[in-house]
Formats: structure tokens, sequence, C-alpha cells
């Protein structure tokens, strides 16, 4: 009987806020998953402070209230994806704020990667094209992380805020890059088909960020002309660094 090379595998996705994973990589992560990789992923933000900085919502819910509920929409959202739930881990940082908590946060990563040294593939936020200060801090503490361990996966490095995203959110929470981007690498499409309909499941998990979850609310946290785009793709875009070889 052959044995499916992905079954072999160990893949850490690393997503700044509960949502990015299934935002950026939900297709990716059920492909994984039904293939028999071992999946973990990995949350470096509690997702507390979606509603009072992007709708200026601080009650019903409250960010206390909103992490605890956050936290059980992203495990059903693995579950979702065909992820084990308790493969599911909170580094919990503040929400919007992981600037101010990056050392801590990279001492958690480096333990976590440790604790992995086998892992084949990473999935993570851009460290220079994200614009988002803690999508960008937690791909660049990542980057950092796998270097000191020297440690060498494939990476899948995706931007889930760039302007256009920042524009529909109208919230700017930015911090500038320490470098350019590699000169060799390159975005590749990955078709998603098979796994779509997993991958809007998992979406639609994460209520909190695509219903109106507070009365006190007018508009979704996910802006709905991006959430439109968002279920209408069949692809899901990678940069990598790997000449000749796809996703």
């Amino acid at each position: 009987m052959r044995t499916d090379p992905a079954a072999r595998e160990k893949v850490l996705v690393f997503a700044p806020h509960p949502d990015d994973e299934v935002i950026a990589c939900g297709g990716a992560i059920a492909a994984k998953a039904a293939a028999g990789a071992h999946v973990v992923i990995v949350f470096a933000t509690d997702g507390s402070r979606s509603h009072s900085a992007v709708l200026g919502i601080d009650a019903d819910p409250s960010p206390a209230e909103l992490a605890v509920v956050r936290r059980k929409e992203a495990e059903s959202a693995a579950k979702a994806l065909g992820a084990d739930p308790g493969e599911v881990v909170w580094l919990g940082h503040t929400d919007t704020l992981l600037s101010a908590s990056s050392d801590a946060f990279r001492a958690q990563v480096l333990r976590l990667l440790a604790e992995h040294r086998d892992v084949t593939e990473v999935y993570l936020p851009h460290d220079v094209r994200e614009l988002n200060a803690d999508h960008r801090l937690t791909g660049e503490g990542v980057i950092a992380c796998l270097a000191e361990l020297g440690l060498a996966p494939r990476l899948r490095k995706y931007v889930v805020w760039d302007e256009d995203t920042e524009a529909a959110f109208e919230f700017t929470n930015r911090a500038a890059p320490h470098r350019e981007p590699s000169p060799t690498e390159r975005l590749v499409s990955v078709d998603i088909t098979p796994w779509t309909a997993r991958k809007l499941d998992a979406l639609e998990e994460h209520r909190t960020q695509v219903t109106l979850y507070s009365r006190a609310q007018t508009r979704t946290v996910v802006p709905e002309p991006f959430l439109a785009r968002l279920r209408a793709k069949r692809t899901e875009e990678f940069w990598i660094d790997e000449p000749g070889e796809d996703a």
C-alpha cells in the first residue's frame, strides 16, 4: 500500500489573529489534514480587540469576553478544516499590540519550534509584504527563530493585510519592515477548489468576525466586500523562495 507523502509531514501554521488561518490558507490546511499530515495551528494574539479597534465597540462583548469566544471559534474552525482542535496553540498576546511584547513572542516561538524540529512546512505571514503590524511581526519573529535554531522547512508566506484590506477595514496598524523582499521569491497560486467548502465552513465558525455579533454593530468586523471576494476565490497565494518548485 502506497503512503501519501503528506502523511509524513508536520505542518505549522502561524496566524496573527484567529480567522487569518482560514482567510490565508484554509484550503491548504484542509488539504494537508486530509492527506494525513500533522497540522499545528499557532495564534500569536488573542483576538480580543477586533471589535474595539475596528468598530469602536468595547462592551457586549468586552475584549476579555471576546477573547474567550474567539478561542472557541478557532477550535471549531480547525475541526471544520479537518485539523485537530487539540493541536491549536495560543501564545496569548494582546490583539493589535504584538509590538509591545515581541521579545516574549519570539521566546515562545523558539520553544515551540524546538519542540517541532521535524517540521517540514511552515505557513506564516510575509515578514516584509504584510502591512499590519501584528501580521508582519508574526512573520518576522518566526523567520528569526527558524534561523536561530538552524531549521529550514519549506516556507509558504501569505499576505492578508495589503492596502486594499486596510482600506476595506478602515483600520491602520502599520510597522515598517526592516528589509526588502527577497529578489528571488515568487508568488504561486494554488487551486483549492476541492477544499473550498471546508474553507468556507471554517470561515463561518468565526462568527464574531463575519456576522453582526454585537447588538451595537452596523457592519461585520471583516467587511462584506472583503468576504464576498474571499467566498468567490478558488485559489490561495503564497510567496516562496524555491526556484522551480510549486507550492
